[in-house]
């Protein structure tokens, strides 16, 4: 059986936050392109995912919109970091 959207949400920003290293440190690591710049797309997703996180405490539910997005989000963060060699092997 599926779970309900809320679930589907928790479940993808605990696997999220699971898989992906929000923590590393990338100081004066710029690469001069922003659109694919490592510090700014964790920061970018870490700011989705916190939104989420305060949203499904309080009770708001997602659309299968939304958790599509925030799920491609993650899909495309993770990829890209994984091919800049920030996360081993495939998951």
């Amino acid at each position: 059986m599926k779970p309900d959207i809320k679930t589907a949400m928790a479940n993808l920003i605990k696997e999220a936050r699971a898989k992906i290293p929000f923590n590393l440190s990338f100081s004066g690591n710029c690469e001069g392109r922003c659109e694919e710049c490592s510090e700014k797309l964790l920061e970018y997703l870490d700011i989705d995912l916190l939104d989420w996180e305060a949203r499904l405490k309080r009770g708001d539910t997602p659309t299968l919109t939304e958790l599509g997005r925030l799920g491609r989000a993650c899909t495309e963060v993770h990829a890209i970091m994984q091919k800049k060699g920030l996360i081993k092997g495939t998951t």
